[in-house]
C-alpha cells in the first residue's frame, strides 16, 4: 500500500512537472522541480550564450523556468513587434526578474515606473516624458550643462596628462562621475562637485552591488524561490540586498526635503529647473493625481538614477576599451571629428550629429556588442491571451521576455557579431544604416523612457572625448581584455589606459 502511494505521488509528480504546467506554453528547455532553469543559468560563463542556444534549439519562441515561474521568451524581431508594438496593451504588464520585486518591496513598494503596472506606472511614466521634454532633455534645454559637464571632465584629464604623461588613469572613474551628474541635473538641478563625491560613490557601489547579486549563484536562487530566503545559507543574503536601496532613499529624501524647505521660505512660483520642481509643481496643482506622492517620485528617481547610471556609462566604459584596442577605428573616428570642426575651437554639439556618420556607427556597433542587458526587463500578460495565430495560449500573468541579445548578436543580421566592426552600420556611400531589428533601448510601450539623454550623452562624450585624445594601452603587448564581468547590468574588467593629448 505504502509502495503504491509513492508511486502515485511520483506519477502525479512527474506530470505535473513535464507536462500539465506546461500546457499551452511554447515549447523550452525541461525544467528541475523547484529550481527550474536556474542552474544552467548559473553555471553558463557567458549571460547571454544559454539563451542564445536555447532559440537555435527550440526556434523563436520558447519557455525556460526561473524556479516554478514559466519565462516565456522571444527572440525575433517580427514576432516582439507583433506582441509588443501592434499587440502591446496585452503585453504591457511587469514582472521584473520574475520575485525580484517581492524581494525589495518592503523598501519600494507598488511604486515608481520599471516595476509598476496599471495606473501607477501609466501616470509616472506619463510625468516622466513630459516633464523631461519641458526641461529639453536630449535636445538644447540640457546640451549646454552637459557641455560644462564634459569640458570640466576634459580639462581634469588634461591636466593629469601634462603632469604624469596621461599614464595609468582609470577613466571609469570619470565616466561614472559624469553620467552620475547628468542624470543629478535632470532630478535635482546641480551636478556632483568634489565635496560630495561621498555620496556619488556610495550610490554607484551600491548599484554595482545590486546588479552583480542578481547574477550571482545565490541571487539566482532567491529570486527563483524567494522562500529560500527563510535557510540560514540564504538570509544572510537576502538581507544584504534587501538592504541596499537603503543609502539612495536616504540621498534621495534629503534633496526632497532640502528642496521642499526652500520652496516653502521662498514661497515664489518660478519655472520648473529639474524633475523634482515638476513634481512638487504638479503635487500643488488643483488637478494632481492621487498617484502623485513622494513614495512615488523617490522610486521613480531611483529608477531613473539606476537606469541611467548604469547603462550609459557602462556603454562609454566600453566604448574607450574598444576603440584603445581597436586603433584603426579609433584613427577613422578622429579623422572624421577633425573634418567636422575644421578651424573651430568649440565643443562638438548635437546640431553636427546628423554629419557624424562614423561617430553614430561606432557608437551603434559598441552598443550592439556589449550587450549590457543578457536578461532584459521581462513583461507580463494583462489578460488571457492567444499568439501566433491560436498556436499558444497564454493566461493573464504570463511572465514574456524581448530576448534583445539575440536580435544584436543575429547572424543572419550582423555577420560575425562577435567581432567590432562599425562599419556594418554604414552603407555603400558612408551614411548610416538602420536595422529594424537593432533595438538597445527596447521596443513598445516599455521601451525606455531615457533613450533621448543616453542618445545625447553617448555621442556628446565620444565625440568630445575623440577629439582631444588618444587613447592607448598601457603596456602594447599586454593590453587589457574585453572580458564582461557577469551581471544584469554587464561592464568591462576594470582597466587603466594611457592617454595623448592631440594637436
Amino acid at each position: 500500500m505504502f509502495a503504491a502511494i509513492i508511486l502515485l505521488f511520483i506519477i502525479l509528480f512527474f506530470y505535473w512537472n513535464f507536462i500539465y504546467k506546461r500546457q499551452g506554453l511554447p515549447p523550452g528547455p525541461i525544467p528541475l522541480p523547484f529550481f527550474g532553469n536556474t542552474l544552467t543559468l548559473s553555471r553558463s560563463k557567458c549571460a547571454y550564450l544559454p539563451y542564445k542556444l536555447w532559440a537555435d534549439k527550440y526556434g523563436p519562441i520558447y519557455t525556460f523556468w526561473m524556479g516554478e515561474c514559466p519565462i516565456v521568451t522571444v527572440t525575433d524581431y517580427s514576432l516582439m513587434n507583433e506582441l509588443f508594438v501592434k499587440n502591446g496593451d496585452a503585453f504591457v504588464g511587469r514582472d521584473f526578474l520574475n520575485h525580484l520585486s517581492k524581494l525589495v518591496e518592503v523598501h519600494t513598494g507598488n511604486h515608481g515606473v520599471i516595476q509598476t503596472q496599471g495606473d501607477t506606472w501609466r501616470v509616472m511614466r506619463r510625468f516622466g516624458l513630459l516633464s523631461m521634454r519641458t526641461l529639453g532633455v536630449g535636445k538644447a534645454g540640457m546640451e549646454k550643462q552637459f557641455k560644462e559637464d564634459i569640458n570640466e571632465m576634459i580639462n581634469k584629464l588634461s591636466n593629469q596628462v601634462l603632469l604624469n604623461n596621461g599614464e595609468n588613469i582609470n577613466l571609469q572613474l570619470y565616466i561614472d562621475r559624469l553620467i552620475g551628474s547628468t542624470i543629478n541635473r535632470v532630478l535635482f538641478g546641480f551636478a556632483f562637485n568634489d565635496n560630495q563625491m561621498d555620496e556619488f560613490n556610495e550610490i554607484k557601489s551600491t548599484f554595482d552591488k545590486a546588479s552583480r547579486w542578481q547574477f550571482s549563484f545565490c541571487g539566482r536562487l532567491l529570486v527563483a524561490a524567494p522562500i529560500l530566503r527563510h535557510l540560514p545559507f540564504f538570509y544572510q543574503s537576502f538581507v544584504e540586498f534587501s538592504e541596499l536601496p537603503l543609502p539612495i532613499y536616504k540621498y534621495l529624501n534629503k534633496q526632497i526635503e532640502n528642496r521642499i524647505e526652500t520652496r516653502n521660505l521662498k514661497n515664489e512660483k518660478k519655472e520648473p529647473k529639474d524633475l523634482l520642481d515638476c513634481y512638487l509643481d504638479q503635487m500643488e496643482s488643483d488637478e494632481a493625481d492621487e498617484e502623485f506622492n513622494m513614495d512615488n517620485f523617490r522610486a521613480l528617481c531611483y529608477d531613473l538614477l539606476l537606469a541611467g547610471q548604469e547603462t550609459t556609462g557602462n556603454t562609454l566604459s566600453f566604448l574607450v576599451l574598444y576603440l584603445l584596442l581597436d586603433q584603426r577605428v579609433q584613427s577613422k573616428l578622429q579623422a572624421e571629428l577633425d573634418n567636422l570642426v575644421e578651424g573651430c575651437e568649440e565643443l562638438i554639439g548635437l546640431s553636427q550629429r546628423p554629419q557624424a556618420n562614423y561617430t553614430n556607427a561606432v557608437i551603434n556597433e559598441v552598443q550592439r556588442l556589449c550587450n549590457l542587458l543578457p536578461l532584459n526587463l521581462s513583461h507580463k500578460t494583462m489578460f488571457d491571451v492567444e499568439i501566433m495565430d491560436g498556436k499558444y495560449f497564454l493566461k493573464e500573468g504570463t511572465v514574456i521576455l524581448p530576448q534583445i541579445s539575440c536580435l544584436l548578436y543575429d547572424e543572419k543580421v550582423f555577420p560575425n557579431p562577435h567581432l567590432f566592426i562599425p562599419e556594418r552600420f554604414l552603407d555603400d556611400k558612408g551614411q548610416l544604416k538602420r536595422f529594424d531589428s537593432f533595438i538597445p533601448f527596447g521596443l513598445g510601450k516599455r521601451a525606455c523612457m531615457g533613450e533621448s539623454l543616453a542618445r545625447a550623452e553617448l555621442f556628446l562624450f565620444t565625440a568630445n572625448f575623440f577629439r582631444t585624445f588618444q587613447v592607448l594601452p598601457i603596456d602594447p603587448l599586454n593590453p587589457p581584455n574585453a572580458q564582461k564581468q557577469k551581471a544584469f547590468v554587464v561592464r568591462p574588467d576594470p582597466y587603466n589606459c594611457r592617454l595623448i593629448l592631440r594637436k
